[in-house]
């Protein structure tokens, strides 16, 4: 069988040898004699890549010194709001001679053998073409992208980075680029960016128990039928952002200081008055103590005119009073008593936010 030493970039000399006995064919197997030790390729899971076809439900092998640089570059995709762009997965590990685009015959080992490669989208008919809106992720995190040798699926190893240098790197803050979300609701239009934004920031810092079950009938029961079933407290986080998102469009087209509804003859009062961009008044207080007091922590002194002044004003205010006045009815706002924001709420909105909220 044929035999042959390779002098590896990042392992430096290697001998292995071919499956085939006689000659050399394009694409053989190999194993390695020397130089390269096999128990550095581990297994690790990706957990971006758990529903991601040909990823193995996530677990992959890949060389251990590689491990820190695979798993960043994927929490930053996520992170970023690019998941979506990587629709299978062929792999890593895979001991084999290297097989080039144009068909020809490699007596060297391919960068899978060793584990430090991987290769995405394979079948989208254009060679993994479409990964390209991640490269610059990979190339960040100290990976060669196989563009530039027309193989555009295959990212490989340049150079190993430390878990340590990725820690002292950081994560560069990185604007969301909003899809799903920034879907037309009703005849409103489409939200600013600048709302779905303050929506994710505020949805990263609010308090478990905004979202936590109760024993009451609330937003969640109301909607479950549209974005349930519930998969966790991240996901329970997301589906608030979604309703706030439609509510607001339906009340006011997003504006935070929209003022009363001059079309109900009951809102002549600063109890009854609709005041901003949820359309909440005063009077909704009296669901909860509690909401009156998150009034009074926000520097309202607890009467209706400083609630309309403060829900005008205070954007995260604003959220969390119509987030958790929704967990105590659903009987407040009339789009949702009557059933006008259900068809208008979007799955696919929802798992977008939840990559912004910091998972997928």
């Amino acid at each position: 069988m044929p035999e042959s030493t390779f002098n590896h970039p990042l392992f430096g000399p290697v001998r292995f040898r071919t499956a085939s006995k006689l000659q050399w064919i394009r694409g053989d197997a190999i194993s390695f004699v020397s130089g390269f030790d096999e128990a550095d390729i581990l297994s690790l899971q990706i957990p971006q890549l758990a529903g991601i076809d040909g990823a193995n439900n996530g677990h992959l092998r890949f060389h251990k010194r590689g491990h820190a640089q695979l798993l960043r570059s994927f929490e930053e995709i996520a992170q970023r709001g690019l998941l979506h762009h990587i629709k299978t997965c062929a792999g890593t590990l895979n001991k084999r001679l290297r097989k080039p685009v144009g068909g020809g015959l490699s007596k060297l080992p391919s960068n899978h053998a060793f584990g430090i490669a991987i290769d995405l989208n394979s079948d989208d008919g254009s060679m993994g073409g479409s990964v390209a809106p991640v490269a610059p992720i990979f190339q960040a995190n100290g990976f060669i992208w196989g563009k530039s040798f027309n193989d555009p699926m295959h990212f490989e190893v340049n150079t190993f980075v430390s878990a340590d240098s990725l820690a002292a790197k950081g994560v560069e803050a990185v604007q969301p680029q909003f899809i799903a979300c920034g879907q037309k609701v009703h005849n409103r239009g489409a939200p600013p960016e600048a709302l779905l934004t303050e929506l994710v920031k505020w949805g990263r810092g609010a308090d478990n128990e905004v979202f936590e079950r109760n024993g009451v009938f609330d937003i969640y029961s109301s909607v479950v039928s549209q974005l349930g079933p519930w998969r966790g407290e991240l996901h329970r986080r997301a589906v608030m952002l979604e309703v706030l998102r439609v509510l607001a469009g339906f009340e006011s087209s997003w504006k935070w200081d929209a003022g009363r509804d001059v079309t109900n003859p009951n809102s002549g009062t600063p109890c009854t008055e609709e005041a901003g961009i949820f359309q909440c008044s005063g009077n909704s207080m009296a669901f909860s103590p509690h909401l009156r007091q998150l009034l009074v922590d926000a520097g309202g002194d607890g009467t209706c005119e400083s609630f309309i002044k403060t829900t005008k004003s205070n954007h995260r205010f604003a959220l969390e009073y119509c987030a958790r006045l929704m967990r105590v009815t659903t009987r407040h706002h009339g789009p949702i008593k009557n059933g006008h924001i259900h068809s208008w709420l979007r799955r696919d909105a929802v798992d977008e936010f939840m990559r912004y909220l910091g998972h997928d």
